[in-house]
Order: C-alpha cells, then sequence, then structure tokens
C-alpha cells in the first residue's frame, strides 16, 4: 500500500492519541417500482430469495459443504507468518535500498505495519513484543499510515499493548482515517462505536449510514450484517426488511455464519409460531418487550458481540 497524505492531512494525524469472491452490492430488485409499499417490496424480495432457498443450504452447508467454510473476514487480514519475523526485521533495516521500495509511506512502513501486528496479537503473552507492537502502531499512525490509525484505534478502545482503555480517542482516529482515507475497518470501527455510545454520543441513525458505506465501498460482511438487522427491525432507519434481507444474503455470500444463519431463520420463518423471547429461530435478536430498554439494549448485543 502506498498512500502519502496531503502536508495538512498528515500533521493532522499527530493528534490522533488525543478469499477472493464476487458479491454484487444489493441493487437490481431493491429499487421499488411505482406505488410499491414497505411490505409489497418485502413480498417481492422475499419470493426472490425463497426460490434460491435450497441452494443456500446447500451452499452455506458448513459440516456436508467444504466449499462453504470460507474464512471468517477479521482484521487485520495481512498477519505475516511467524518464521518470516527475523527477516522482515532485517529488511525494515535496508528497506530503502530495496527495489521495492518507492516511498516512506509504502514499502518500509507496510513492513513495520505487519511487524507491528504480528506483535501486537500473535505474541502469545510476551508484554515486551506487546508493548514493542503499540510502540510501532502509534509511530505509524501519527505519521499517517491508514491501516495503522485504525489498528491504533482499536488498541485504544481495547488496552491492547499496555494502553489503558480509551474509547473516546479511539473513535478519534477511526473518525480521521475515515475522512482522510475511507477507510473501511474504520468505517465498521466508527459505526460499532456510534451504534453502542462507546467513546462517542450513541447515534444509531449515523451508525447505520456508516455501515452502509462500508458495505458499499468495502463489501465488508459484518458492515452489511449489522446493516441488514438494522433494517429489519427498523433501528436508526426505517423499517425496510426487503433491503435487509439483501445486506442479509450479500454478508452471508461474503462468508459471515450469523448472517446465513440470519437468512436462513428469515426465509424459514413460519407464521404464528412461538420463538420465546426471540424474533425468530436464528435467537440473534431479542423481542421488543423481552428487554428492560426495549429494541435498543437487545441491538446493541448484537453490535458488541458479532464477529466479522
Amino acid at each position: 500500500m502506498s498512500i502519502i497524505p496531503t502536508e495538512a492531512a498528515a500533521a493532522a494525524v499527530t493528534s490522533c492519541e488525543e478469499a477472493p469472491l464476487t458479491v454484487g452490492v444489493p441493487h437490481t430488485i431493491s429499487h421499488l417500482p411505482p406505488n410499491e409499499n414497505e411490505e409489497a417490496k418485502y413480498q417481492r424480495i422475499l419470493a426472490h430469495h425463497l426460490s434460491h432457498l435450497e441452494s443456500y443450504k446447500r451452499k452455506w452447508d458448513w459440516v456436508n459443504n467444504p466449499t462453504s467454510r470460507l474464512p471468517t473476514i477479521s482484521w487485520p487480514t495481512n498477519f505475516p507468518n511467524p518464521a518470516d519475523i527475523p527477516a522482515m526485521v532485517t529488511d525494515v533495516k535496508y528497506c530503502r535500498h530495496s527495489p521495492n521500495y518507492r516511498d516512506v509511506y509504502g514499502y518500509c512502513d507496510d513492513l513495520r505495519y505487519r511487524i507491528a501486528i504480528h506483535f501486537l496479537f500473535m505474541s502469545d503473552g510476551n508484554e515486551e513484543e506487546r508493548s514493542k507492537g503499540l510502540m510501532l502502531v502509534k509511530d505509524l499512525a501519527e505519521r499517517g499510515h491508514p491501516d495503522a490509525m485504525c489498528c491504533y484505534g482499536v488498541c485504544l478502545n481495547d488496552g491492547h499493548g499496555g494502553n489503558d482503555p480509551n474509547p473516546k480517542q479511539a473513535v478519534v482516529c477511526w473518525r480521521r482515517c475515515v475522512d482522510m482515507y475511507n477507510h473501511v475497518q474504520s468505517m465498521y470501527e466508527l459505526g460499532v462505536a456510534l451504534y453502542t455510545g462507546e467513546g462517542v454520543v450513541e447515534d444509531e441513525v449515523a451508525a447505520v449510514k456508516m455501515f452502509e458505506r462500508a458495505a458499499v465501498e468495502g463489501k465488508h460482511s459484518g458492515a452489511a450484517y449489522i446493516l441488514g438487522d438494522c433494517l429489519l427491525d427498523g433501528v436508526g432507519a426505517d423499517v425496510d426488511r426487503g433491503q435487509a434481507l439483501e445486506w442479509l444474503v450479500m454478508a452471508a455470500e461474503l462468508g459471515h455464519r450469523g448472517a446465513r444463519s440470519r437468512v436462513l431463520a428469515v426465509l424459514e420463518k413460519k407464521e404464528g409460531e412461538d420463538y420465546g423471547r426471540f424474533t425468530d429461530a436464528s435467537r440473534q435478536t431479542l423481542k421488543v418487550d423481552a428487554s428492560s430498554d426495549g429494541d435498543k439494549s437487545s441491538k446493541k448485543v448484537d453490535a458488541a458481540d458479532v464477529v466479522v
């Protein structure tokens, strides 16, 4: 990755401490024909996906269909092989002389970033290495490396690497990374913060917009999943069950197992059947009257626990 921020943008960063798969973004059958209301739209899209139900069940069968086992998309995605770390550390010392060198924001900083995330997340409890990883990520973030900015936000939010948790400063990092680079994972992280009210004033409407950006611009499975959930239950947006189903199917096709469960539950939902405290057989969302704070608190649990 070779991204050189503008001089003004790079200066702004220093205060931060304050499997290939073709999946289309939903659009074609989601547009409302003239005079079609939400119910009619939902029934039309539901019928479309019901016609593919058996195909979905075969394709997403984790036990009997090995090709369904797409890796759960986590972030960061480019962890180095631990055996390569010594060679990578040596490469960093001489990276400016490498034929791959183009600029300080490219090859060299990408090497440093990959070493840093190894120390931070794969050090098996070695606090010295975690601390070293945090220092590397912080330095890269303050110099405008987009992945490092997002990663440093995660460290601030969760207290990785010896940091005291600081969700407010994490939000600052993610917001700047979105503003400067349209960084997809930062969109998702900022969306979760807005959704849960952690480090920022809770704003479900803004959260839904951020999830939509991440889903559209980056085909982010976790963002598509939560966006579908929000539209299904009218959290942060008007209820739009048809569009919700489209986003959930997109997330499912990208390998999101929670989305697959939700799609199948929606498609196989039986009218009049009692699902107890939950809205459907996926058991992912509580009924409004089953939670003291209503739908909002149950949605917060979904956002905090989602695996991307």
